[in-house]
């Protein structure tokens, strides 16, 4: 599942401006309404203002080229500070760089708005590269991780709006299910359990999700408020 885009708030956009365009490198641009828009290889991350005296914090994850996380780790590592576990009984002390049992390896920062932001490089995936690790390295949008009070629920809309299955979760006594596939995915999760690895709470917050599906369709749901846009190729 190709997700398009993702627009979501933050308090901050100048902040968020110059960590993606000043400090990362990419080419971010203002968008109507003065919206901080990201686009990387072939997605787009939004950024619009935030209501006065809301600071929300997200989770989401960006694709990067096959066997190039250590490469994505200095590179980072040369511009911000990686996240490290502590304390997480799956991971090493101090890790800055792991690997999952799906087969993945990731490496996880915090963005200019307090995002909790994870490089993915999935062994599932033919997107290798032989260029140098640099900005057009971010390829496309990963995860978006959406809280809810009643999971279950908000699967099964989701998963029909989508068109898309579950891709890990859900079903294995996991509290997180991913509906989509190793393209990307969408990551329900109960609302106040802690993204990885700073066990930031996942709280509700407004979101736009925009993915290739079989059928155009949009979905919206009041909590967060969620819009989910499904576009069919023409």
């Amino acid at each position: 599942m190709r997700i398009l885009g993702v627009t979501l708030a933050s308090r901050d956009l100048a902040a968020q401006s110059a960590f993606w365009g000043e400090r990362l490198g990419l080419p971010v641009r203002e968008g109507a309404g003065g919206a901080c828009e990201v686009p990387l290889r072939a997605s787009k991350i939004r950024f619009e203002q935030a209501p006065p005296g809301v600071d929300p914090r997200y989770h989401f994850a960006i694709n990067v080229p096959r066997g190039s996380i250590a490469a994505a780790a200095t590179w980072i590592e040369d511009r911000h500070e990686l996240l490290a576990f502590h304390g997480d009984p799956d991971e090493e002390e101090g890790a800055t760089v792991v690997r999952f049992e799906r087969g993945a390896s990731a490496v996880y920062f915090l963005d200019g708005g307090g995002n909790v932001v994870e490089l993915i490089d999935n062994d599932h995936l033919t997107n290798d590269s032989d260029a140098p690790f640099g900005p057009e390295s971010l390829l496309e949008i990963a995860e978006i991780g959406l809280a809810t009070a009643d999971t279950h629920a908000t699967r099964t809309v989701i998963q029909e709006a989508l068109s898309a299955g579950v891709l890990w979760g859900g079903e294995d006594g996991s509290l997180l299910t991913a509906i989509g596939d190793d393209d990307g995915v969408v990551i329900v999760a109960p609302t106040g359990r802690g993204w990885i690895p700073v066990a930031l709470p996942a709280q509700p917050l407004p979101t736009t999700i925009v993915a290739a599906a079989p059928q155009t369709r949009e979905l919206q749901l009041e909590e967060g408020p969620y819009t989910i846009r499904a576009v069919a190729p023409r």
